[in-house]
């Protein structure tokens, strides 16, 4: 397995692409089908310790794809210009801990985070870590777009 992607903010592209994956809200988790063709949705996640930190319900395709296949994309919107391009290309795992194990390390940032679409779903961290109980982690091994 490759080893982690390591970020270096001395470099410019870096450092905007870090600057970008702990302040954008949306990104695209890209995973394999179990048909082969690419499987791609828009998701929250957080970005934290050198991953990004992903809460999904238990049974999308995207939990299946991993369990079957754990290399994935990483993918932020292109923004307003469509030049901020940054794909990263990692592998998955699926925490053995449902996200609510999680929340002593995760609440805080990711309400500051999403706080103003979780009120309007009518949602909070700790509801939201219930209903989306799998903790996906992203690992980047690769930056292959900026």
């Amino acid at each position: 397995m490759p080893a982690p992607f390591v970020f270096d903010p001395a470099v410019k592209t870096h450092a905007r692409t870090l600057e970008r994956l702990e302040t954008e809200q949306v990104a695209w988790l890209g995973t394999i089908g179990r048909d082969g063709y690419p499987h791609a949705v828009p998701i929250w996640f957080l970005w934290q310790d050198g991953r990004a930190l992903i809460m999904s319900e238990p049974e999308t395709a995207k939990v299946r794809n991993i369990r079957a296949n754990d290399r994935v994309l990483l993918h932020l919107e292109a923004g307003a210009d469509g030049e901020q391009l940054n794909v990263l290309r990692g592998v998955a795992t699926l925490s053995p801990q449902p996200s609510t194990a999680w929340l002593p390390r995760i609440a805080a940032p990711y309400t500051a985070k999403y706080d103003a679409w979780l009120q309007r779903l009518n949602l909070t961290t700790e509801t939201m870590a219930e209903r989306y109980s799998v903790l996906i982690k992203v690992t980047p091994h690769k930056l292959i777009a900026w």
